[in-house]
């Protein structure tokens, strides 16, 4: 966590002492612009090659020596790197979830968090009219340079928060018995794809997605050798009636991180043609933030109200779910469950398509 409190810290905060404001602005800010800057020098990878000293580190990242000292001091005291004699090297936080090298890490996501960040500073105008004020950079003209490096760093980031969040959400998704098909709505990157292909061998992944979320998803097929099993079609999933040229085709479907970016009506309609692709008894999956779900954790409370306050900018918002079940059983589904998770800051849903 980027701050770490002492005892006495925690003491003096307990009774009010501390003015904790200050911690959450600019304090907070200041440690994450560190980081994102440390990621973006590639500082993390290259100390993944054994302990260097200032100069060492300062001549591989081309740096001046007492800049880049004062940056490491703020990533030492945050818990990033640890000095020891004059030499800096990675923490085992570090080592598990910045490095390149890491099946866990969030390097992509931390490059992508100033993107998330320029967001929140139309929260004020938001929150006076609770209209949008932004839209998305897949909304945006795929064709200019400025939003096709926007979109990169967007597809990589949620691929890389996909590889943390997804381990514990692929273990507890069940699979009809002999399934072999699924379609998996707006999956871009196509990470929780891959993960359930490696899960059951036999399945055979369509992934739907507009262009630039699929050339994403071709990236993480090719570097996962999946061309076999994971297909995509581009298609605008609001708009196209993708339900009629795959009826009833599908064994499962992943709704994941979908809703929150749509209003009610859009949910319940785009839902209504994702079930339309199920085979009867056929399942979905449903992933996103549900607010009032998480008062067993303080961070995946804040983590949810913050998306909410977030998409409240862009047009969307977070869902309870009752909300969520209310569409999917109004959709031809039974059977809705909800499945908390311990990695906070996400819900998964299932339902199963009635039969008759």
């Amino acid at each position: 966590m980027p701050l770490r409190l002492s005892l006495l810290d925690h003491v003096l905060a307990s009774f009010n002492l501390l003015p904790s404001p200050l911690f959450d602005t600019p304090l907070v800010p200041g440690i994450a612009q560190a980081l994102v800057t440390a990621c973006e020098l590639n500082l993390f990878d290259t100390l993944d090659h054994g302990a260097l000293t200032l100069d060492s580190l300062a001549e591989r990242l081309d740096c001046h020596p007492e800049g880049l000292k004062l940056l490491l001091q703020v990533l030492i005291s945050a818990g990033y790197i640890w000095e020891r004699k004059g030499r800096y090297r990675n923490s085992r936080i570090a080592r598990r979830w910045l490095l390149t090298s890491s099946p866990f890490s969030v390097a992509p996501y931390i490059l992508h968090s100033p993107d998330i960040v320029a967001i929140w500073k139309n929260l004020p105008a938001a929150i006076r009219t609770h209209q949008p004020s932004l839209r998305m950079p897949y909304e945006e003209d795929a064709s200019d340079p400025e939003v096709q490096r926007q979109l990169s760093r967007h597809y990589a980031g949620l691929a890389a928060l996909a590889s943390v969040v997804g381990r514990e959400i692929i273990y507890k998704i069940r699979l009809p018995k002999g399934a072999s098909s699924l379609v998996d709505i707006g999956g871009s990157h196509a990470a929780y794809s891959a993960m359930l292909c490696h899960k059951y061998p036999h399945l055979q992944a369509t992934v739907l997605d507009i262009q630039p979320g699929i050339e994403a998803g071709m990236r993480t097929v090719e570097r996962q050798k999946l061309a076999k099993q994971i297909h995509f079609v581009c298609t605008d999933l609001l708009h196209d009636a993708f339900e009629q040229q795959f009826p009833a085709t599908f064994d499962a479907a992943l709704y994941f991180h979908i809703a929150h970016l749509l209003q009610p009506e859009q949910n319940r309609a785009l839902l209504t043609k994702v079930i339309a692709t199920l085979k009867p008894g056929g399942q979905i999956f449903f992933v996103d933030q549900i607010p009032h779900q998480t008062r067993y954790s303080g961070l995946a409370n804040i983590m949810v109200q913050l998306m909410a306050n977030t998409m409240e900018i862009v047009g969307g918002t977070c869902y309870s779910f009752p909300e969520v079940k209310d569409w999917l059983l109004s959709c031809g589904m039974e059977q809705v469950r909800e499945h908390r998770l311990l990695t906070p800051g996400a819900t998964l849903i299932s339902a199963r398509k009635k039969t008759t």
